[in-house]
């Protein structure tokens, strides 16, 4: 993916109340359309540009703007500068689990190279079933044909 994820809080910290992201995303597509059924999610952006498609409405955010998606609500996003840094939270807690399990642990604070290696397919979609049955906030739908 690209993406620089540095956990601040998460479901172990904070009683599986919330999670809270730090991330370091690269210009591009960042997340394609999705709905997160059960948990609400917010981004605070640090530094950079990038541009939320929320219900089908962009909101173009800058340094100090605040997107919040509640949860049932279709959204996407892509950065618009070089590199974003964002805060990003999930309440309750869940998702996050879904990305430690299914990347590699960061060497540096810096965005990854494009030849990391992830955990093959398989042992990533076991390791989603289990977190989703511990954690039934960490599911997302995933939406077909919707672009951002």
């Amino acid at each position: 993916m690209g993406i620089l994820w540095i956990m601040l809080a998460t479901a172990e910290d904070t009683n599986g109340a919330y999670s809270c992201i730090e991330e370091l995303i690269p210009q591009g597509p960042a997340a394609p359309a999705h709905i997160h059924e059960a948990a609400n999610e917010t981004f605070y952006i640090l530094e950079g540009e990038a541009t939320f498609f929320v219900e089908d409405q962009p909101i173009k955010a800058t340094a100090g703007s605040f997107v919040s998606i509640p949860q049932g609500t279709k959204h996407a996003f892509q950065i618009d500068s070089e590199t974003v840094r964002l805060i990003n939270t999930y309440v309750p807690a869940g998702f996050e689990q879904m990305i430690m399990a299914t990347t590699v642990p960061a060497e540096v604070r810096t965005l990854p190279p494009a030849s990391i290696a992830f955990p093959n397919q398989e042992q990533s979609n076991r390791a989603m079933e289990q977190i989703i049955q511990k954690y039934p906030a960490a599911k997302t739908d995933f939406l077909q044909g919707y672009e951002s």
